[in-house]
């Protein structure tokens, strides 16, 4: 039954912005994760391919065709690294479970959790009681493989990202000015859409 587990490779056909969110996501997961200790490409080769391709993403949106083909570049090479680490964690799904494959940050092929699309995460409260930084509380979605959190202040144009977590425990937005009140919301990763519709908003005040 597990050797029957195929890693999912559907993140070649990704548009630019979910892959950049999806390579975020599989170095969220592996960085710190005892399962997959050599992966081919390493955490910090696989980090720098990420932030090549982000910020070639922000160039082209304003640049012309030399920047559209740079950025096109930078993605093939940040896909070939993905490839590599997927067949690397292929190669461990004979001894691991699922559970412990999704643990990676990648998807695997037809399965049932993939199914169904995601629910709305539901943000319980924020907590503002260490100065510079808010401590976001929600409840655990079935079948999420991370929560993507954005935050924004009053008036601001567009929404800025605080990362992608790999579980509701510990997720902490930091390098907040105090005094100033941050909106922030969360959606799930994974599912059949890949991501969940966005939480309801909540607002607090940095201390």
């Amino acid at each position: 039954m597990k050797k029957s587990i195929r890693v999912a490779l559907s993140f070649a056909t990704f548009s630019d912005d979910l892959l950049n969110s999806f390579s975020i996501l599989v170095i969220t997961c592996l960085k710190t994760n005892p399962l997959f200790p050599t992966p081919p490409v390493t955490i910090a080769d696989l980090t720098a391919l990420q932030t090549t391709f982000q910020d070639a993403i922000t160039t082209a949106e304003q640049g012309g065709p030399m920047d559209t083909a740079a950025k096109n570049e930078a993605r093939d090479a940040l896909v070939a690294g993905l490839r590599q680490i997927a067949g690397y964690v292929q190669t461990m799904a004979v001894t691991l479970t699922l559970s412990q494959i999704l643990s990676s940050g990648y998807d695997v092929a037809a399965s049932n959790h993939t199914q169904s699309p995601l629910a709305q995460p539901v943000l319980i409260a924020l907590d503002n009681s260490v100065s510079g930084q808010l401590g976001v509380s929600l409840q655990p979605v079935t079948h999420a493989r991370a929560y993507q959190v954005q935050f924004m202040t009053s008036g601001a144009a567009a929404w800025q990202e605080a990362g992608i977590f790999p579980s509701t425990r510990g997720i902490v937005i930091p390098n907040l000015t105090p005094g100033t009140v941050y909106t922030v919301r969360v959606r799930a990763v994974g599912g059949s859409t890949q991501y969940s519709n966005w939480s309801a908003t909540i607002a607090l005040m940095a201390t």
